[in-house]
């Protein structure tokens, strides 16, 4: 029974990440192409100013193959026990806080349970003075959390894109994500035309970053539930192909 309801919630898990990245997809599709035409390499940093552009690229996609191998098998020996998630985050110095009912406080600055972005203004004064008990106008990157017993793979979705956030990838940056998080409000509304070019490619640099982390975990459960059908053919000692 455990097996089996392991295995629904994987193909559960892969079924809303699919939506989910359908829908960006169509939503991005109504973006004005004459601005997203210029290709967006996966670790290059865009700075416009004064007509001028300067593209940094800070990750090549070979780059990036090799920190998903490496990434795939450390997650792996995390998900049969989601504390080592945790571990391995505060050993980076990003603060993890465990809170009861995180997401009804979270709740309040339009906030989900887990990885929280660097945030200023009001929204940090609130998590300074609920989490550190402090009054301060910023707070550095963090994750709050009810409790340790999570859904592996949705705490490795978060985790890829802290890890990809820690490497200072571009995507990641505080008004690109600000823009992420109400991509399909920007992109039903004339709110498009208000963007400038430099905010249209973080943007765009933003969803990439989100598919990215939705395929990766995809490719993890698949590769997970392949090993464990694997495993018990060998313990009834058929063949398995490599």
């Amino acid at each position: 029974m455990k097996k089996l309801l392991n295995k629904l919630s994987i193909k559960i898990f892969e079924y809303i990440y699919k939506k989910q990245q359908q829908a960006h997809k169509k939503r991005m599709d109504k973006l004005k192409k004459d601005i997203l035409k210029g290709g967006v390499c996966a670790g290059k940093k865009i700075h416009t100013a004064s007509g001028a552009t300067l593209v940094i690229d800070n990750n090549s996609t070979k780059d990036k193959q090799v920190n998903d191998k490496k990434l795939e098998k450390m997650i792996s020996s995390f998900l049969e026990e989601p504390k080592k998630f945790f571990d391995y985050i505060k050993g980076a110095k990003t603060p993890v806080y465990v809170v009861k009912n995180a997401q009804k406080m979270l709740n309040r600055i339009n906030e989900f349970e887990g990885f929280i972005y660097p945030k200023k203004g009001f929204s940090a004064l609130y998590l300074n003075l609920i989490l550190n008990k402090k009054i301060s106008l910023s707070t550095p990157e963090m994750f709050v959390i009810s409790s340790f017993n999570v859904n592996p793979y949705a705490i490795a979705y978060q985790f890829y894109n802290w890890y990809c956030y820690k490497m200072n990838l571009s995507g990641y940056e505080e008004n690109s994500q600000k823009n992420f998080k109400s991509v399909f409000e920007i992109c039903e509304t004339d709110r498009i035309n208000s963007l400038t070019y430099s905010e249209v490619l973080g943007l765009k640099s933003a969803v990439r970053r989100d598919i990215e982390a939705i395929e990766f975990v995809q490719k993890l459960a698949r590769n997970k539930a392949m090993s464990k059908k694997n495993l018990e053919k060998i313990k009834q000692g058929k063949t398995v192909r490599i």
